[in-house]
C-alpha cells in the first residue's frame, strides 16, 4: 500500500472516530441541548418583543411631543382673558410635566417647552434654570446650543448681564461655528462687553463675528457698530 493511501486511511479513521464521539455526545446530551436551544429561542423572542415595544413607545412619545408643541403655539396665540385659556394652559403644562421625565429627545423637548412657557410668563429665573438644565443634558446637540442661548436671553431680561455674558460666551466656546445660534451669541456677547465699558474687547468680538459669519444678518449689524467704536 502506498504511503499516500495509508495516510488517507488514517485521516479517514480519525474523522470517523471524531464523528463517532460527536454523535455519542449528542446522543447523551440530546435533552440538555434541546432545552438550551429552547432557552435561546425564547430569549431572542423576548428581546424582539422588548425592542418592538420600546420602539413603539418612543414613536408615540415623538408624536405626543409634536402635538404638545402645536398646543403650545396655540396657547401662546390665545387671549389670556379667554374663558378656556386657563383650562388649556393647565392641561398643556400637566402633559408637558408628565412627558418631561427622562433624557431622550421627547422628554428634553418637553423640558424645553416648559422653560419657554416660564419665559413667556416672565418667570425668568425658572426659565434660566429650565433652559440650562436641558443644555446640560443635550450638550453637543442643536437643542443644547439653543437652550444655552435662551438661558442667556432670559438672564439678560432678568437684569443679570454678567450671567448673560457668561452664557453667550459659552455658546461660542463650546459650539463654535457648528451652532446656528453662534452669530447671535457673538453679537450679544460683544454688545454686553460694550455695555460694560470694555470697548476694545467688544470691537474684537464684533470683528470675530464679521470674520466668522460674513453673510449673517448679525455680521451686518456688527459692521455698522464697529465703525463707531
Amino acid at each position: 500500500m502506498s504511503e499516500k493511501k495509508k495516510q488517507n486511511e488514517l485521516n479517514l479513521t480519525a474523522t470517523e472516530k471524531m464523528e463517532g464521539k460527536l454523535n455519542s455526545f449528542l446522543g447523551r446530551n440530546r435533552i440538555v441541548l434541546i432545552i438550551i436551544s429552547c432557552v435561546v429561542v425564547v430569549a431572542i423572542a423576548v428581546l424582539c418583543i422588548v425592542s418592538s415595544v420600546t420602539t413603539k413607545s418612543l414613536e408615540n412619545s415623538f408624536d405626543k411631543i409634536d402635538q404638545l408643541e402645536t398646543t403650545y403655539s396655540e396657547v401662546l396665540a390665545m387671549d389670556k382673558k379667554a374663558t378656556d385659556y386657563q383650562t388649556k394652559y393647565d392641561e398643556m403644562m400637566s402633559q408637558l410635566t408628565t412627558m418631561s421625565k427622562g433624557t431622550k429627545y421627547p422628554a428634553l423637548k418637553a423640558q424645553y417647552l416648559l422653560a419657554s412657557m416660564s419665559y413667556e410668563d416672565k418667570d425668568y429665573q425658572a426659565a434660566i434654570d429650565g433652559f440650562f438644565a436641558v443644555y446640560q443634558k443635550a450638550k453637543g446637540s442643536y437643542l443644547g446650543s439653543l437652550c444655552l442661548t435662551n438661558a442667556a436671553v432670559a438672564a439678560e431680561d432678568k437684569g443679570d448681564d454678567a450671567l448673560a455674558l457668561e452664557y453667550y460666551t459659552k455658546v461660542w466656546d463650546e459650539f463654535g461655528t457648528k451652532a446656528a445660534e453662534s452669530p447671535k451669541a457673538l453679537f450679544n456677547q460683544a454688545r454686553l462687553q460694550q455695555k460694560g465699558g470694555d470697548t476694545t474687547l467688544a470691537k474684537a468680538t464684533f470683528q470675530q463675528l464679521i470674520d466668522q459669519f460674513p453673510n449673517s444678518e448679525f455680521a451686518k449689524l456688527a459692521k455698522s457698530v464697529v465703525v463707531t467704536l
